[in-house]
């Protein structure tokens, strides 16, 4: 290599760069001979915890691939292709989440990489977990019930971390619900989103979501004896200014559903059915918009057997989105692949 490109060889100078990643070639001498070495930096790794540090074109990117996944494989029973042949995806959390569980197992096997649960109470503090687990993974979905535990994991870890749910966020759940509002609507702009039921992880989702991507959102999350305000919520009034979007916490769930083009119940407190407890007639008689209907899951006896299998239901279609979403996820953290 000697004579060529003598410049472009000096010690320690990038030289290319290859996506994230930059060559440089280094000069060294061993043994009295020189020698010229090219050595790879390799960014960090691709960590999705937090919706305030993903970009909008990023949201997007993840569920437009779903999208075009979906399209090319609707049924994906007994599938597996190639896309992460021989990877392994962990699963570690805190308590058990099966819905959750199978989406990332079955989004893992369908792109030909491995999958491994582990459900256990872990002491989080200590720093050396993410480094330790990240040894033996490809990329690791982690459930927890404080969302700085999943932060300082991924400080640690040197392959990619993608919260599942923690206690401020339910990130496959709100973008498979958003991808299931796109499917219907074509767009989230200019929607106005209604969510009804006690405080959820997936609400802070729904409060960073909705203004990001133009959408209105109303909640109705707590009773008047006890005022709850949402985790994020002041982070969604910051984004609300920037988009000039609509952000309003509401008294009653009749204010909330008004104008709605997206209902979306919450699990509730048994104690508290009355203040949150939906049927065809609640929304019907506040909304002229055309509209869908979402369950968060688990159900009781806040939504009626008439609205939740009500032809504007798109729940089933959300958890179906699941596994599509969990295969974007993992796809664009290990591979920077998009469907």
């Amino acid at each position: 290599m000697r004579g060529r490109n003598d410049d472009a060889m000096r010690a320690n100078r990038p030289i290319k760069m290859l996506g994230d990643d930059v060559i440089s070639i280094c000069k060294g001498i061993i043994e009295g001979r020189e020698l010229y070495f090219i050595l790879f930096h390799r960014s960090g790794p691709k960590h999705l915890i937090c919706f305030k540090n993903w970009s909008v074109n990023l949201i997007m990117d993840v569920i437009e691939s779903a999208l075009h996944l979906k399209c090319r494989l609707r049924d994906t029973h007994c599938q597996r292709m190639d896309v992460l042949t021989n990877s392994k995806v962990m699963i570690l959390q805190e308590v058990n989440e099966p819905f959750l569980n199978i989406a990332v197992s079955k989004a893992a096997t369908m792109l030909g990489a491995y999958d491994v649960t582990i459900t256990d109470k872990l002491v989080w503090e200590y720093d050396y977990m993410g480094r330790v687990f990240s040894f033996m993974a490809d990329a690791i979905f982690v459930s927890t019930l404080t969302h700085m535990c999943a932060q300082r994991f991924a400080a640690q870890s040197s392959v990619p971390v993608l919260c599942m749910r923690s206690r401020t966020h339910a990130t496959v759940q709100a973008l498979a619900t958003v991808m299931a509002i796109i499917e219907q609507f074509g767009t989230m702009r200019d929607v106005n989103l209604a969510y009804v039921g006690s405080p959820h992880p997936v609400l802070n989702s729904y409060l960073l979501l909705c203004p990001m991507l133009g959408a209105n959102i109303k909640f109705k999350c707590c009773c008047e004896k006890c005022p709850v305000t949402p985790l994020l919520y002041k982070a969604s009034q910051e984004i609300v200014e920037q988009n000039h979007t609509h952000l309003m916490e509401c008294s009653c769930k009749g204010l909330a559903l008004q104008d709605a083009h997206v209902i979306i119940a919450g699990p509730s407190n048994p104690k508290k059915i009355d203040e949150f407890k939906l049927c065809i007639k609640d929304v019907e008689s506040k909304t002229c918009r055309p509209w869908i209907f979402f369950h968060t899951g688990p159900r009781g006896k806040e939504v009626d057997d008439n609205l939740f299998e009500h032809c504007n239901s798109r729940t089933f279609q959300a958890f179906e989105n699941f596994h599509y979403i969990a295969a974007a996820m993992m796809a664009y953290v290990i591979q920077d692949y998009k469907f």
